[in-house]
């Protein structure tokens, strides 16, 4: 009897092609490190073999990330019929995908962690693991979980990428930034590592080495989906950090405005640069308006909660206060029905207090998001990605005259990070 197939894992798969097997192996690696043609790949190997259930499981990861809740329903089911049957280890691994993917997620969390028990080196259960906390903002569960699986993936640029993201996080730069070195020498086209590697250097506040090299950085990875932008996003960070208004501006204009995108990451990324421009005094005018027509579309739709926020700073900015009271109607009514108390404590007195911003009300902007501050981390998103709720409160108290808080955040943000824009403050 021949031995079962082994995944680039080493990890067994049911099936008799050897084709489908590499083609998979293939849609796994591209989905770890961020390329665009991690869907086809995922069904071109359903093609060659229609019972590989670890496939539809994949595909069923991909279209959910896109939005594509149909077809992830079907790509769910067909992993779930195909995997009865075979081995334990693709039984529990499309158990957890397929409870992810439609919309089980405290049940998920517990799949995979009962699931990496048994299989530590499954990777792709790593992966939507590691997103969940730090979507959840559960970033010390991050790391130790990181921390106990990287030493099962010797050699291995994924795992040290999302490990040196999990120590930035934790405020570990100069380990971050070593981490993400050794991932990038083993594959300097790692997006994710290259991504660590950003963040790193951004909260060490080491701006000039970022904007030289970043882009050389950036650069091998070819073929990525929508996270080459991001990349590109923080970059024009790290130029805005220094000073550099103009330069970030422009990036704005080459990576988001061009073709405004309605992908949730790349209209974060659009209309976070547009907020922060704003908050360092630079009236973003007409260019909040494809961004406004976007929100308003999407202001119905599920999502994350970092989401929302999104939402809602575009239509107020952009001046839609019909959609940013329509959309902020319907948090309060989500956050009536939300078990998890998030939307009523923190979503909707959040989005309260990004529209008093935007309507210039400073004072009832500070009252709204001061008290949030030690919840906001539950919204998900880095702390680079969190640091713009912060700073509209702490601008909101220099422009409401409360100079006694201004003096206070002021300290506290340029101990953690000088930006250019908060010592200027101080001057």
């Amino acid at each position: 009897m021949s031995a079962m197939p082994r995944d680039l894992y080493g990890l067994p798969v049911s099936t008799t092609s050897p084709d489908a097997l590499a083609t998979y192996d293939h849609a796994v690696r591209s989905l770890l490190g961020w390329q665009a043609d991690a869907l086809p790949l995922f069904r071109g190997a359903a093609v060659q073999d229609p019972g590989l259930a670890l496939a539809h499981a994949g595909a069923a990861v991909c279209l959910f990330l896109e939005e594509r809740f149909a077809e992830t329903k079907e790509a769910s089911e067909a992993a779930r019929a195909a995997v009865a049957g075979q081995s334990e280890r693709e039984r529990g691994h499309v158990e957890a995908l397929t409870l992810w993917t439609t919309g089980k997620i405290d049940d998920a969390v517990a799949a995979m962690r009962r699931h990496l028990e048994r299989f530590p080196r499954d990777a792709m259960i790593v992966q939507r693991l590691y997103y969940v906390f730090f979507w959840q903002g559960r970033f010390p569960e991050m790391l130790e979980a990181m921390a106990a699986l990287v030493p099962h993936y010797p050699g291995d640029s994924f795992m040290l990428g999302m490990y040196a993201f999990a120590l930035e996080e934790a405020g570990r730069c100069p380990e971050a930034v070593r981490t993400a070195e050794a991932a990038l020498a083993l594959n300097p086209a790692d997006a994710w590592a290259v991504h660590a590697l950003a963040h790193a250097l951004y909260e060490s506040a080491d701006f000039d080495a970022g904007v030289t090299r970043l882009p050389p950085a950036i650069h091998p990875c070819r073929g990525l989906n929508w996270f080459r932008n991001h990349l590109l996003w923080h970059l024009a960070l790290l130029h805005f950090a220094r000073g550099d208004y103009a330069r970030a501006a422009t990036m704005s204009r080459r990576v988001f405005e061009r073709a405004p995108s309605s992908i949730p990451g790349d209209l974060h990324d659009s209309i976070s640069l547009l907020w922060r421009m704003e908050l360092a005094g630079r009236p973003m005018g007409a260019r909040w308006a494809p961004f406004t027509a976007i929100a308003r579309e999407r202001a119905g739709r599920p999502g994350l909660a970092f989401h929302f926020a999104h939402v809602a700073m575009a239509l107020a900015a952009g001046g839609d206060w019909a959609a940013a009271d329509k959309h902020l109607a319907l948090m309060r009514e989500r956050a009536a029905k939300d078990r998890t108390g998030l939307a009523g404590a923190v979503v909707v007195p959040l989005l309260e207090g990004l529209h008093a911003f935007a309507a210039g009300d400073y004072a009832r902007s500070v009252a709204q998001i001061e008290p949030l501050r030690p919840r906001l981390i539950e919204l998900g998103g880095s702390r680079a990605q969190r640091d713009v709720f912060h700073d509209t409160l702490f601008e909101a108290c220099f422009r409401s005259g409360d100079a006694e808080r201004a003096g206070r955040f002021l300290a506290e943000r340029i101990a953690r990070r000088p930006d250019h824009f908060w010592r200027s403050r101080a001057a």
